[in-house]
């Protein structure tokens, strides 16, 4: 028989390192202020910005802690510009550096990339200027629908961060040499659980529009804010989820965004209606489907930590249908992926 043993090594909130913010600062002393956090620190120009960054990426250790029990390693997040060289900070003991776009310089790519893209849909679609300059027009004041820049941090910057958390966590090697996942959107580990373990750092109002927008989907509603397909299908297909590749990898690997000559984050903006079932709406489908397999695991087991135990026994090389067939049973999940995916559908 096998015993299979989970060790988590994170029991309470790590206390913040009292010399981190000096080694950070004196890395890159471009930044004025830095603010700790359990287990890393958060940089940037202004106080109020660096007390935002850090307090979302706190409400994401705490989540990582709930779901995954590991340590984090120490990481920085970089508010951009200025541009940063981020191999100081990783000599200073920082892990992880994730730059991260400041309110103004975001506001900034934000207008640039949806007007550029909202103007070339136009333009596909034989419109007229004064009907492009209404598309436009439209497209900006959607783009604050969902509360702004201050809304989308705190869902992506624990939602980022836990990628790197995650992948370090189980796959400390990842990255080095041959152990390098060459074939993956994140880790090693496969995309749906990468991109799982990213969607369990996201912040509550973040988790609740996943939610509804799953339901809408399954009543066979087309979103505009998912694009032009009825997903009721996709939701359905687990098992198709849970072996495909990311939807953005190919994008990825044919067009990788033009990053900003400052760094931080590229902003790709593509119109919802823009003809097609193509990569961005899969994407957006694929991390709805991603809430929702979360929560339908988090219930049927009744455990918190069930990704961890999924991903330390995908970390020593087995399968998730062999995990299944050892746990599932006493977890209250089938013994196959098959039994798996009809017992979805039958819960939804």
């Amino acid at each position: 028989m096998l015993v299979f043993a989970l060790a988590l090594v994170s029991s309470g909130p790590a206390l913040p390192d009292p010399d981190a913010c000096r080694r950070a600062l004196a890395a890159a002393p471009a930044y004025s202020v830095c603010a700790p956090t359990g287990n890393g620190v958060a940089l940037a120009g202004d106080r109020k910005n660096a007390d935002a960054l850090a307090a979302h990426a706190r409400a994401g250790e705490a989540r990582f802690r709930t779901y995954f029990g590991r340590t984090i390693a120490p990481y920085a997040i970089t508010s951009t510009p200025p541009a940063l060289d981020g191999r100081a900070l990783r000599a200073a003991g920082f892990v992880h550096v994730l730059p991260w776009p400041d309110p103004e310089s975001f506001e900034r790519a934000t207008r640039e990339g949806i007007e550029r893209a909202a103007r070339q849909f136009g333009t596909s679609q034989g419109m007229t200027a004064a009907q492009i300059d209404q598309v436009v027009a439209r497209a900006l004041a959607n783009a604050g629908a969902d509360g702004g820049k201050a809304a989308l941090d705190a869902g992506m910057v624990p939602h980022e961060l836990g990628h790197l958390w995650f992948t370090h966590a189980f796959w400390p090697d990842a990255g080095k040499g041959e152990s390098a996942g060459t074939n993956h959107y994140g880790g090693p580990g496969p995309d749906w659980l990468d991109e799982l373990a990213a969607i369990l750092m996201e912040d509550e109002p973040t988790a609740t529009r996943r939610r509804a927008q799953f339901r809408s989907l399954l009543a066979g509603e087309v979103l505009p804010a998912i694009g032009p397909v009825a997903g009721r299908e996709t939701m359905l297909d687990l098992k198709g989820f849970l072996s495909r590749a990311h939807p953005a990898l190919s994008r990825v690997l044919s067009a990788p965004p033009k990053m900003p000559a400052g760094g931080g984050i590229a902003l790709v903006y593509t119109p919802a209606g823009g003809g097609g079932v193509n990569s961005a709406v899969q994407e957006r489908l694929f991390y709805i489907q991603a809430r929702a397999f979360a929560d339908f695991m988090l219930e049927r087991t009744g455990r918190p930590t069930v990704f961890a135990e999924i991903a330390e026994s995908l970390a020593q090389g087995r399968s998730f249908e062999a995990w299944l067939g050892t746990r599932g049973p006493a977890l209250g999940l089938p013994a196959t992926i098959d039994a798996l995916d009809a017992q979805w559908r039958a819960k939804l």
